[in-house]
């Protein structure tokens, strides 16, 4: 199995704290880490899964029950809990007395401040599928080149690679899964086969702006349905969403969005299409999908402080991923081939003459991967 650099964080918060906050999708390893590392510490621990109605009804009912397990308890879908932070508080301030650690499969809803603690005490850990940094640190750079086409068509998902010839099988139930039973404890989806089929057009149009009546039509939605569907599978860690920049200037747009997988497995699986890439008439949507999520990831697993747009105009001139923080901007546009001579659009350079520009192609996608400023 792919080490994780998360855990040696994992470990040094542990240490010195009686709570923990971990978040990220299901199938990536976070039950896995979680007790590694507890069995290294020769910690007594006790699992509990908060999806099981009886563990919520007696969590909700009396959550200081928990003060009466010896050792480390380890709260799997801590989101499924109504008073989830209540609890959390309650470890901060020392009522309860126990180590606990939450491990979450969906974004819950905490309250900003109680996040904004968890934060900036660095105690809120996100986990994703192995970035391209720890694969690349395991196999090596040679090889994790190697396997980068097999990255753009499988993803990253580990059960996934360790057996290809299931991948269509497992990366299916993936999405049955976020669809039907982990879009948070209190929604109710009663039309899976509208959203799978937002779903899909969703991935056949990669990097394009989304328009909600345009969706909406198609699917057989209404408007606000679409949105909320698209801000679940976001807090569900399918999909990113990244809203446009804009400071202004004629023709920018103001109030779109883009949206990207954050696994390429996910995404190809719902096109039906697991073709090799030099069969693929759609390389450079694979490719802009794979370094935007991939880079998305790095900066949530490292809490790098930037701010994530794209740059767009009426006119169809584009920036596909724009980072903003530290006093600068960097503009970025994708390409799959190495040697193509990428244009960057006059107006944005005009309108931003102080942002940095780049391109991210096979040549110089390591750096814009492993960066951390």
């Amino acid at each position: 199995m792919i080490p994780r650099i998360q855990k040696q964080h994992i470990q040094d918060k542990l240490k010195s704290n009686r709570l923990l906050f971990i978040q990220g999708p299901r199938k990536v390893g976070k039950r896995k880490i979680i007790e590694d590392v507890l069995v290294e510490f020769k910690e007594m621990f006790v699992s509990m899964d908060c999806s099981n109605k009886v563990t919520k009804k007696r969590l909700i009912e009396d959550y200081s029950l928990l003060n009466n397990t010896p050792g480390t308890v380890v709260l799997h879908e801590a989101q499924y809990l109504n008073n989830l932070g209540q609890i959390v508080q309650s470890v901060l301030i020392g009522e309860i007395k126990t180590t606990v650690i939450f491990c979450c499969s969906f974004r819950p809803k905490l309250e900003p401040e109680l996040l904004d603690v968890l934060r900036r005490k660095e105690l809120e850990i996100n986990l994703f599928a192995p970035s391209f940094y720890e694969s690349a640190q395991h196999f090596g750079l040679v090889e994790e080149e190697r396997l980068l086409e097999e990255r753009l068509i499988y993803g990253n998902y580990p059960e996934v690679l360790a057996d290809l010839e299931m991948a269509e099988t497992k990366l299916r139930e993936i999405i049955q899964d976020a669809i039907f039973t982990n879009l948070s404890g209190e929604e109710r989806i009663n039309k899976g086969d509208k959203l799978m089929r937002m779903l899909q057009l969703l991935a056949f149009n990669i990097g394009d702006t989304v328009s909600y009546n345009d969706i909406a039509e198609r699917c057989g939605l209404d408007n606000e349905t679409v949105e909320r569907y698209i801000y679940l599978l976001e807090d569900a860690f399918i999909l990113y969403r990244i809203p446009s920049y804009h400071n202004g200037h004629r023709y920018e747009l103001k109030k779109s969005n883009v949206v990207y997988f954050a696994d390429n497995g996910v995404r190809n699986v719902l096109i039906s299409n697991f073709n090799p890439t030099f069969l693929r008439n759609d390389m450079n949507e694979l490719w802009r999908n794979y370094v935007i999520a991939n880079r998305l990831k790095w900066i949530k697993m490292n809490h790098i402080p930037k701010k994530i747009y794209f740059w767009k105009t009426h006119t169809n001139q584009q920036i596909d991923f724009l980072e903003i923080g530290n006093d600068t901007t960097v503009a970025y546009k994708t390409d799959w081939e190495k040697r193509k001579k990428v244009k960057f659009p006059k107006s944005f350079s005009d309108a931003y003459p102080e942002a940095t520009i780049s391109v991210i192609n096979r040549a110089t996608y390591w750096k814009f991967l492993t960066q951390k400023n």
